[in-house]
């Protein structure tokens, strides 16, 4: 994309995410199919974890809410896995910080610009099956819905998926 396309990549609801493997702060690969059949899974998109703490830490504290409605959650930065692991101590996250500094996954759920190697802030959520719930992507981190709305979505998730 170029630095003046804010176009946002979209997928459907009820596609199936694209399939990724990124490495954590533990340097071990995390993909979307490690959750696949079990529980949901919530992407947060986030340009570093210094400029998105405000963001992760708000998930990070309502962590056993998305718990307790059988999701996970996976926080996908721009740094790198050094970075990221440094972020991922100083702000006690409970779910992983995964690094995309090529923004080859990135680009996949949001605007991302090659040049500049910005980002959108964005939040997708998929059911257990993998299949896309709800994408939001927007041009700063307030402007993203609250988290109430997205444990709501689980809820209503829930009732329909039930094992």
């Amino acid at each position: 994309m170029t630095h003046n396309d804010t176009s946002y990549p979209t997928l459907e609801t009820g596609q199936i995410i694209p399939a990724f493997s990124l490495p954590g702060p533990d340097g071990m690969p995390h993909s979307p199919w490690d959750y696949k059949q079990r529980e949901h899974l919530l992407l947060l998109f986030v340009q570093s974890a210094k400029a998105g703490q405000d963001l992760l830490q708000t998930f990070a504290r309502h962590y056993p809410d998305f718990r307790e409605e059988a999701c996970a959650i996976l926080a996908i930065t721009a740094d790198p896995v050094i970075t990221n692991l440094q972020a991922q101590e100083e702000l006690r996250l409970p779910f992983p910080l995964l690094s995309d500094p090529q923004g080859n996954v990135i680009a996949h759920y949001t605007f991302w610009d090659s040049a500049t190697h910005k980002l959108h802030p964005g939040i997708v959520l998929a059911d257990r099956y993998g299949a896309l719930y709800q994408q939001e992507t927007a041009a700063n981190e307030a402007e993203l819905p609250a988290i109430t709305e997205w444990l709501e979505s689980l809820q209503y998730l829930n009732k329909l998926c039930t094992p």
